[in-house]
């Protein structure tokens, strides 16, 4: 003979299968993110605010990390992450001397590259137009000249490394790369360029 629960051993099981919801899925139809942890942690470097993910090592990682940009949880107009593909330089060039500009040299830090104007973007070089004092006058024809040898060499690429694309005047911002290495900073140990704080400094002093 069979003994019935009492009503209120049922009613007790019900309530507590209605909070524990329902059964997890199998593991091959959740989220892939769902059981991978992660967590957005904020930095202050140098004044500069940034924000990061921080996944745990996983054998998914790669595949995580694609889930999270896809969702906008990694904001690279933040953090100041740039695309790293780089373009190559294939091109003949010459000093700027008509209104027509394809593939040529305005100074030691600007140029024109199939028809689309370019500004070094870690480097800032003397002037030629308006220069301040003659030195660098010559100073500025020296970083022109440097550049335009430079450009029409071999193993050259243009890499973004700033959020913005283009600066004020609508020019291009890259970093001139030949072999791994910064054109900038070649410059910079030939004493024809300065490394680009946000402002000009003097080559007159």
């Amino acid at each position: 003979m069979m003994t019935r629960k009492p009503a209120r051993v049922l009613l007790l099981k019900d309530a507590r299968q209605k909070l524990a919801g329902p059964p997890p899925a199998p593991v091959s139809q959740r989220r892939l993110i769902d059981f991978i942890p992660m967590r957005l942690t904020a930095l202050s470097l140098l004044g500069v605010a940034a924000i990061y993910v921080g996944v745990i090592p996983s054998p998914h990682l790669n595949a995580t990390r694609v889930m999270a940009d896809a969702a906008g949880i990694i904001d690279f107009s933040t953090t100041g992450s740039v695309t790293p593909d780089a373009e190559p330089i294939q091109a003949k060039f010459s000093i700027c001397t008509s209104a027509k500009r394809v593939n040529c040299v305005v100074d030691g830090d600007t140029f024109w590259y199939a028809g689309v104007k370019y500004r070094i973007s870690d480097i800032n070089t003397p002037e030629i137009g308006q220069p301040a004092c003659e030195r660098e006058r010559q100073l500025g024809r020296q970083a022109q000249v440097a550049l335009l040898q430079t450009l029409n060499g071999s193993g050259l690429t243009l890499e973004q490394q700033e959020n913005r694309d283009t600066d004020k005047y609508g020019r291009k911002l890259r970093v001139v790369m030949q072999d791994g290495q910064s054109i900038g900073d070649i410059m910079i140990a030939q004493g024809l360029a300065h490394r680009w704080q946000g402002h000009k400094l003097n080559w007159c002093g």
